[in-house]
């Protein structure tokens, strides 16, 4: 966003692209600070029952879902005629926006959809996994 700003006497962007660019990347920071801000609350919803973790994965899945338009509208910067850093920008933008939506997604359906026993499974692992926290030695020091 703001190289598409400052470079635009170098890379020949008229005014519509750089435009487009810049509100598309302005999209893309809200989207990504509401995404920093549920990670920052996972810790202590994981702590609460299953129907709060539940509750959350249907309002990231609903987000992840307005997300996905933006994408489809940021992939169309690949038919502009850009220069070839805003060109590699763009590849590289993209493919981090679908891996987000896919992994989100895969989660979303493991939280919201998959059977209860399953999913009582797999939140239990989590939890393990995340919370309870264990003292890895440093090296050098001994056990």
């Amino acid at each position: 966003m703001i190289g598409s700003y400052l470079l635009q006497p170098y890379i020949a962007l008229e005014t519509a692209e750089r435009d487009l660019i810049i509100i598309l990347c302005a999209i893309n920071l809200l989207f990504c600070i509401y995404y920093l801000w549920q990670v920052v609350k996972i810790e202590k919803i994981f702590k609460l029952e299953n129907k709060h973790i539940i509750k959350f994965g249907k309002n990231i899945g609903i987000v992840t879902l307005l997300y996905i338009p933006h994408f489809f509208m940021f992939t169309t910067l690949f038919f502009k005629n850009l220069h070839n850093l805003e060109l590699l920008m763009v590849v590289l933008i993209s493919f981090m926006e679908a891996l987000l939506i896919c992994v989100v997604i895969k989660e979303v359906y493991d939280i919201v959809f998959q059977e209860e026993s399953q999913r009582d499974f797999e939140l239990e692992e989590n939890r393990k996994k995340y919370l309870e926290k264990e003292k890895k030695p440093l090296p050098g020091e001994r056990f």
